[in-house]
Formats: structure tokens, C-alpha cells, sequence
């Protein structure tokens, strides 16, 4: 269930994680932030929502098979693997930087070296975007596929957790109060997409041999990837 994973995981990514770094990365109440547990419990929950948002590419490209929902896989996983490395430096890193400047303030220094690393920041920012085109992608299948009669669900559904994905490279720039409110927003959106799809998939009449099953299957099913391996999946986004 990849979309209320995902928008759950940012809500806590946003609601839990200390905000005693906003002013200054130098400061105490920076070192307090960094040491707390609760860092790394918010970070390993921001990089968990980031790899179940790139799954609901893969699960509509499993669904429709289109070049755009193709897009929307192969973007979502280049992206995820682009964020993750910074992420480990974040939670990890900045954990043990924090720790260490309790006693002994001048370690802080080392934050914006971890933080600001040219190579770093390039494939944040580009696993960032590459999630964007991912989201929105799957948005665009999502409004096709209903347009096109295969699915019954409103087709703007998935466009608020399309710009969710969008919006994930802007928001780190907005205030603590600017941030907790896009967790909380993109859990919204999460929650969106997931009942329309599960609405769908029981408002929706059985379906015959060769019709693409709709977006929420309620008993696991077997699938033939293309790598030709079976395996067993539920429903796309919930």
C-alpha cells in the first residue's frame, strides 16, 4: 500500500523532527536537534515516504503500461536512488555531529560542509526533480485512464499527490510551520488518491479475460513482470 504509506511516513517526517536547526546549523539548540532521537526517527520516515512514492510509479506502470506511467517507474526509482545517499548523511551524519557538539560546539562547523557538498546537493536535487516528473506522470496516467472509461474514479484524483511530489524539492526552504503543513497536506493528498482507488476497484463490475484490472484489486493477484519473474501484488496506491 505505497500512497498512505508514503503520505503517512511525510506527515511524520514533518511532525516529528526537531526544528532547533531553523536559525542557525551552529547553535545549541542545532546540537540539541541533531542529537535527538527523534532525528533520526524523522529522517528514516522522510526517506521511507520518498521510496513508497516512487512505488506508486511502479505499481501504475504494473496497471497501464503506457510510455507515460514507463516514465513514471523508471523516474521514481533514478530518483529515490539519487535522495537516499543524502539522506544517510542527514540522519547519520548530522546525529553524530550533533552528539559530538554538546561538548564541544566547534564540531558544528562540519554541518554545512556535510550538508553543502557540491556532489551531494546535485543528486539530492536531481533525485528530487525526478521525483516530481514521476508524480506528475502518474497523475497524468491516472486522469487518462479514467478519461478513457477504463477507471471509474474522479480523474483529478491523483493530481493532489502529483503535486505533492512536485512541491517536495520547494518545501525545504519554507519555515518549520511551512513544512509540517506540506507533511500534513501530502498525507492528505496520500489519503486522496488511495480511497479513489479503492472505491474504484469496488464500484467496478467484474472484468473479463484481456481488460486491465482497475486501479485498487482487493485479493492479491499474479503478476508476470517483464523481467518474466511472477510475483504477487494488492493494489496500486493506498
Amino acid at each position: 500500500m505505497p500512497t498512505i504509506s508514503s503520505g503517512l511516513l511525510m506527515a511524520g517526517y514533518r511532525l516529528l523532527r526537531p526544528y532547533g536547526d531553523a536559525a542557525s546549523s551552529t547553535s545549541p539548540e542545532a546540537a540539541a536537534a541533531f542529537a535527538s532521537p527523534w532525528w533520526v526517527v524523522a529522517h528514516l520516515a522522510g526517506a521511507l515516504a520518498l521510496v513508497q512514492l516512487a512505488r506508486v510509479g511502479l505499481r501504475i506502470d504494473d496497471l497501464r503500461g503506457t510510455p507515460t506511467t514507463m516514465l513514471a517507474r523508471w523516474s521514481g526509482l533514478a530518483g529515490v536512488a539519487l535522495v537516499l545517499p543524502y539522506f544517510g548523511a542527514e540522519t547519520f551524519g548530522l546525529h553524530a555531529i550533533g552528539r559530538a557538539g554538546l561538548d564541544d560546539p566547534a564540531v558544528l562547523q562540519l554541518v554545512d560542509e556535510v550538508r553543502g557538498h557540491p556532489a551531494a546537493l546535485t543528486t539530492f536535487g536531481l533525485g528530487l526533480l525526478l521525483l516530481a516528473v514521476s508524480g506528475v506522470c502518474t497523475a497524468l496516467a491516472w486522469q487518462r485512464a479514467v478519461r478513457s472509461g477504463r477507471w471509474t474514479a474522479p480523474a483529478w484524483a491523483a493530481w493532489p499527490l502529483g503535486v505533492g511530489a512536485a512541491l517536495v524539492l520547494p518545501q525545504f526552504y519554507l519555515p518549520p510551520t511551512g513544512r509540517v503543513g506540506f507533511g500534513v497536506a501530502f498525507a492528505v493528498a496520500a489519503v486522496v488518491l488511495a480511497v479513489s482507488a479503492l472505491r474504484d476497484g469496488r464500484g467496478r463490475p467484474p472484468q473479463g479475460p484481456g481488460v486491465r484490472q482497475s486501479p485498487s484489486v482487493l485479493r492479491p493477484r499474479e503478476t508476470t513482470l517483464r523481467s518474466g519473474v511472477k510475483t504477487t501484488s494488492g493494489s496500486l496506491p493506498s
